[in-house]
């Protein structure tokens, strides 16, 4: 047995915008926590996944010149940078 339910089209939008928005604030927590928006990658195997190579072939590339930021003993790279090194190389 199918149970159905009609709603009064003034229901039915309002459903559709609160179903929107609750994925809207889901999608904008997960970027949120993720960091994908984030201009920065903090970590070796972060940058690796970012840019689809192995932390050896990373490590490689810093020793030819590409850019890493070290702070308090931590390593961190610009995708900005990252980008424009590997552009110009």
């Amino acid at each position: 047995m199918e149970l159905q339910v009609t709603l009064p089209p003034e229901y039915n939008e309002h459903l559709k915008q609160e179903v929107m928005s609750t994925i809207t604030e889901a999608v904008n927590e997960a970027r949120q926590q993720t960091g994908i928006d984030s201009p920065w990658l903090s970590s070796k195997q972060a940058t690796a996944k970012w840019l689809g190579v192995s932390v050896e072939t990373l490590n490689a590339l810093i020793l030819q010149g590409m850019p890493i930021h070290q702070q308090t003993g931590k390593n961190f790279f610009s995708k900005a940078e990252i980008t424009q090194y590997l552009l110009n190389n």
